[in-house]
């Protein structure tokens, strides 16, 4: 079984108006995100934010679960939070898994919008993690979404997660839980 691991991207992204911006960091997707990627057994989950502050928000966000209440209340959390790494840009992250791996990663995203990566489903996703040569890094965006250039760089995009009804605005962090569920959930 080939390796997952799981970016969370806050820059570039879009804004509502189209626009490029850097997206605020939120502790709750830091924490949660971060167990949901223990659950499904991935390998390493990056925060990547170019904003200082952010990075050392999510770094005392880590330390704490994994060092402070760890220590005083036996907590497992840490185990997840010791799956976070945070940096600031994405090329560092590729560049983190190349050097565990010796292998590029292959780079899967999803968008509701149209472009011109492949797309697979996520029974193909599956297989590709399972049985895959190359380790598969699944990046998600915050915001209104990656920007369009950041989406043409993917290797593949899997289908948007649809909801029911006209209503589909989820958090980032339910996104990714749904996402490593399909890919990695028992059925």
């Amino acid at each position: 079984m080939g390796n997952l691991y799981i970016g969370l991207l806050h820059y570039p992204m879009r804004n509502r108006r189209g626009e490029i911006v850097t997206t605020s960091m939120t502790s709750m997707d830091v924490h949660d995100i971060a167990r949901s990627a223990r659950t499904y057994g991935v390998a390493n989950y990056y925060v990547i934010t170019p904003m200082k502050t952010q990075r050392e928000i999510a770094r005392r966000l880590r330390g704490y679960w994994t060092e402070d209440e760890r220590k005083r209340e036996n907590s497992n959390r840490g185990e997840a939070l010791e799956l976070v790494l945070v940096l600031d840009k994405l090329e560092e992250s590729i560049l983190d898994i190349v050097d565990r791996e010796e292998k590029d990663p292959l780079l899967v995203g999803t968008s509701a919008r149209e472009f011109s990566v492949p797309q697979i489903t996520y029974e193909e996703g599956r297989e590709k993690i399972e049985e895959g040569p190359r380790p598969v890094y699944l990046l998600f965006g915050t915001g209104w979404g990656m920007s369009d250039q950041l989406i043409e760089g993917l290797d593949y995009l899997l289908p948007p997660i649809e909801g029911y009804g006209d209503f589909n605005h989820l958090s980032v962090r339910a996104a990714v839980a749904i996402t490593l569920d399909r890919l990695r959930g028992e059925y």
